[in-house]
């Protein structure tokens, strides 16, 4: 059985080397097979070269992790790269090389019909991080009445490649396209792990933003689910109070809300002009260099 990796990589080198040795000791009786997206940073990766069969993409600007993702998989597409099973994950020693098994098991247990997910179970962030994440999490199922408790690390049948390359918006936000698709997935819980070395590039403002841009891919469903809870409440206000609450009320709601979804569609809208930049046809527009090391 062939096992192919997309891990996107940003100065990340000796993370990337540790996860790759311990990958390979996890799944000896597997073939591996890397595709290693270096997200324009200053590493040159020159001390995988005498690791497993690795491609090595190389992009010309700092994409961000999601459209790294995307270009991982639409090079694996467009070339034909040949695998049973595909595996998404980060490279700091995050995403647990120990969990690939279970993966790659409940995938095949399930005639390869699903993606399958690491769900979190347990987090090694500090206190202030879980919270937002928890909070976030809420946020999510509440606007979008669905559960987001996964993220890059996950399992991908060969068949079901080109499903998941054309999925919208993939390339901005890879857990919440999949789950707002139709495509199925499964999910397998697993503790996250302890980043090899260095600090997470994840700072509370990138934190924000990457869950905007969730939030934005549900922009109609939100939209919609603010008007039927809207109409409701007002509803209920002028059964038990008076017309003058009702208005003050709504001045001081709508605001915020009308703000909030402003910025969500502008997001969304600003990314869908530019979507074709990585699609099966284009992607390599984004793409300084390959060569396998």
């Amino acid at each position: 059985m062939k096992i192919c990796f997309v891990i996107p990589a940003y100065n990340d080198e000796v993370s990337l080397k540790k996860l790759i040795e311990n990958i390979k000791s996890e799944l000896k009786k597997f073939t591996l097979y890397f595709i290693v997206v270096n997200d324009c940073s200053n590493d040159k990766f020159e001390s995988l070269r005498n690791s497993s069969q690795i491609d090595l993409i190389t992009l010309i600007k700092n994409c961000g992790s999601q459209k790294a993702i995307s270009i991982g998989l639409n090079y694996m597409l467009d070339k034909e790269v040949d695998f049973d099973y595909l595996l998404v994950m980060d490279s700091d020693g995050e995403d647990k090389p120990e969990d690939l098994n279970s993966l790659i098991d409940k995938t095949v247990n399930n005639d390869d019909n699903f993606i399958t997910f690491a769900s979190r179970k347990k987090r090694q962030e500090t206190l202030m991080f879980r919270f937002f994440y928890f909070f976030y999490r809420f946020v999510f199922k509440v606007f979008t009445g669905k559960g987001i408790n996964f993220g890059n690390f996950s399992c991908i049948p060969k068949k079901l490649l080109k499903n998941i390359v054309n999925t919208s918006h993939i390339d901005f936000h890879y857990s919440a396209a999949i789950i707002k698709s139709k495509q199925a997935y499964r999910t397998v819980p697993c503790n996250k792990g302890k980043r090899y070395m260095g600090q997470s590039k994840m700072s509370f403002g990138n934190l924000l933003f990457h869950a905007l841009k969730s939030l934005s891919i549900f922009y109609e469903e939100i939209f919609i689910r603010f008007l039927i809870i809207f109409f409701l409440a007002n509803f209920i206000i002028l059964l038990n109070f008076n017309f003058s609450l009702a208005i003050v009320l709504n001045l001081m709601i709508l605001a915020p809300v009308l703000v909030f979804l402003t910025y969500l569609y502008t997001l969304i809208k600003k990314k869908t002009k530019n979507e074709n930049l990585v699609n099966s046809l284009n992607y390599s527009k984004l793409i300084k260099d390959i060569r396998s090391l």
